[in-house]
C-alpha cells in the first residue's frame, strides 16, 4: 500500500511541493546563491571531452552537477588524503553546489520548475 502512486496535475506540482512542505516557499531566493556558486565553481574546471560537454549548456541544474562530480572523481582521484576525502578545491566546491541544493530539496523544486516550463 506504501506504493501507490499519486497523481499531480504538473502544473500544481510547485504548488504541491510548497503545500507539502518538501520545498520552502522562498527556494527561488536560495537557488540564486547556489547560481553564484555554480558560476564560481566553473571558473576552475579541468580540460575534460565530457565536462565542456556539460558546461556548454546553458544552463547547469542539480544532475549536470552531479555528473560533473562523477568526472571530478576521476580526474582529482590523486587530490584523495588519508580518510577518503577529496583535497582538491574543484571537487570541494561542486560537492558544496551539491549539498545546497539537496539540503531543503531545491533540487525538487527546480526539476519541478524545468518539468512545468518544457511541458
Amino acid at each position: 500500500e506504501s506504493n501507490i502512486p499519486i497523481d499531480i496535475n504538473i502544473g500544481k506540482l510547485q504548488d504541491w511541493l510548497i503545500s507539502r512542505r518538501h520545498v520552502n516557499k522562498d527556494w527561488q531566493k536560495n537557488v540564486i546563491a547556489i547560481r553564484e556558486k555554480i558560476n564560481n565553481a566553473i571558473q576552475d574546471m579541468p580540460a575534460h571531452d565530457d565536462i565542456a560537454a556539460l558546461l556548454t549548456g546553458s544552463y547547469i541544474n542539480y544532475f549536470h552537477c552531479l555528473k560533473i562530480i562523477d568526472i571530478l572523481k576521476e580526474t582529482e582521484a590523486d587530490t584523495k588524503n588519508l580518510f577518503g576525502r577529496y583535497g582538491s578545491q574543484r571537487m570541494k566546491d561542486w560537492q558544496e553546489v551539491v549539498k545546497n541544493y539537496e539540503k531543503d530539496n531545491l533540487y525538487l523544486a527546480e526539476t519541478a520548475q524545468m518539468l512545468v516550463r518544457n511541458i
